[in-house]
This record gives C-alpha cells, structure tokens and sequence, in this order.
C-alpha cells in the first residue's frame, strides 16, 4: 500500500473514480434490465441484487467526495478519513454476501427473506412488549404489523414457521459464510478460502474500527487527539490512512461488481478487465485480490 520509501501513494481518482462509477452503474443496469430467465423464478432475487449494487455504489460516490481533492471544496477535511471504516466495512459485508448467494442462488435467498422476515417478527415482539400500550406508538405499530404481515407473504413462510420465529435461520455472518458446509482441517474450495482471507486481512480490523474496540479505536482516531493532531508529524499517518481506507473502498466495490459479471455473463467482461488493468498498478492490495480470484474468474472463462 505504501512506495518503497514508506511514503503512501495517492489514490488517484481522476483515473479510477469515474471509470468505476460508470462501470458500476453498467452493473446495476444489467441487473435491472436484463436477469437471466434461469432466474426467473427466483423471488426477489433480481431486486436484491439490484439494490445491493447501488447501495454499493453510493457508498462508493461518497468516498470519492470524502477523500477526493476534485472539486475543491473547503468544507471537506483531511480528518474525514475516520468516517471510512464503518463505510468500508458495509461494502465487505456486500461482498461476502454476493459471493455466499451466488453459490446456491435460488436456496440461499430464499434463506436470506426468510432470516429477514425473522428479523421483522422479533422485532415486532420486542417492542410491543415495551411500547405496545402507549398510544404515541400505535401508528408505528399499525405500519410494522402490515409490514410484517406481507414480509411473511413474500417469503412464503407456512403458519407453523411463522408461529416460533426464533426457530426460523438467522443470516450467517462473514466468518460463518466461509465456515458453512465445509470441512475447515480440509483445504477450502477457493470461494471459501478468498472469503477466508477477506475475513482474516480486512474484516475482523474493520469491525473492530467500526465498533471502536479499544484496538479499533487507536487505529481509526488516535491521531485526533490534540497532542498528536498538531504536531506536523501527524500529516504522514493521517494520509496513510486516509489511502489504505480509499484504495479499500475501490477494491471491494470493484470486486463486488466482478463477481456479479463473473457469475451471470452480462457482457461486461472488456470493461471489467479495463477496470482491474487500471487499478492494479496504482493500488499494491488490487494485485493481490486479482491473483488470489479475479485472474481465474476472468481470464480462464
């Protein structure tokens, strides 16, 4: 991530923020525009993917403004670099649920709507059982119990299932995405051993930022403390971090919009690759993720 003399690069955004965002914005289209009739059938599929890849994108929009230098603006601070991990960290959560639903598609979102409605039901239960009587909450009740009632509609759970919500599946998170049904002493299947190493380099330190663990804390915002904040030192780690958490940004929206051609074939392919041959010289962590999955998705299909 860093030259060889230490120094961190600038993540340059007049080469890679419009690229990516146009490219993303291709993704999304397809998606919308064209799902594969093999999916069909499948219930909300189609519109989950659609709204993870925008949701996606905005997110990455938002970083190019935060950390970009065009336009000048001067109400936008070097200091809001501390905002990225918690944004990055929701982009990796993208990327390990596209690459998990995309294995079964058809089972694994018909899981996905099912943990979702379980969401809906326990939370309907939980704040009843504290508000239900006061009188201020009865519109927002009449809301979430209509919201609920169609929820178990769409996916299509029987009386029986929606009677014990707790019992119904939960969606797993990342570390348990690479875990599930894999013998983990055996050598993983190379999905699982990407999603592996995604959960061992970049997940578990975003979520310690994101949550602000005491280590999470230290190295997402110590340079904010006034004793190290002005001294002219604190220039050098300030920007280092600022580009870590930027080169992230554009590598898992990246990845994510890879996976997505890589698995239905929109045509996108040419543009992808453009993508990654930009990316790749510029962020040293872009090299890798290509050797470790996108070379073997793209060049060898």
């Amino acid at each position: 991530m860093t030259t060889n003399v230490g120094q961190p690069k600038d993540v340059d955004f007049k080469v890679l923020g419009e690229p990516l965002n146009k490219f993303l914005t291709a993704v999304g289209y397809k998606l919308a525009r064209e799902w594969p009739a093999r999916y069909k059938e499948v219930v909300g599929a189609r519109e989950l993917f659609v709204m993870y890849v925008r949701c996606s994108q905005q997110a990455y929009l938002s970083v190019l403004y935060l950390c970009g230098d065009v336009p000048p603006d001067p109400r936008r601070k070097p200091e809001f670099c501390v905002s990225l991990a918690p944004i990055n960290r929701s982009l990796l959560d993208t990327l390990f649920t596209l690459i998990f639903l995309l294995e079964d598609l058809p089972s694994r979102c018909e899981w996905f709507y099912e943990a979702s409605w379980r969401e809906a039901r326990l939370e309907q239960d939980r704040l009843l059982a504290e508000y239900g009587e006061l009188p201020e909450w009865k519109k927002f009740f009449e809301g979430l119990n209509e919201f609920v009632s169609w929820g178990r509609q769409f996916a299509k759970l029987t009386t029986e299932q929606a009677s014990n919500p707790g019992a119904l599946r939960s969606w797993p998170n990342a570390g348990a995405m690479w875990r599930y049904g894999v013998d983990v002493t055996q050598p993983l299947p190379a999905a699982q051993a990407f999603m592996k190493y995604l959960d061992d380099y970049f997940y578990i330190d975003l979520s310690q930022q994101s949550h602000l663990t005491p280590g999470g804390m230290v190295k997402r915002t110590s340079f904010l403390l006034d004793e190290i904040h002005t001294l002219p030192s604190t220039e050098f780690p300030m920007k280092k971090y600022r580009y870590f958490q930027a080169a992230q940004t554009v590598m898992f929206a990246l990845s994510m919009a890879t996976e997505v051609e890589a698995h239905f074939g929109f045509g996108l392919k040419t543009d992808c690759l453009f993508m990654w041959g930009i990316a790749r010289p510029l962020i040293a962590i872009a090299d890798e993720l290509y050797e470790k999955r996108y070379r073997s998705l793209l060049e060898n299909s």
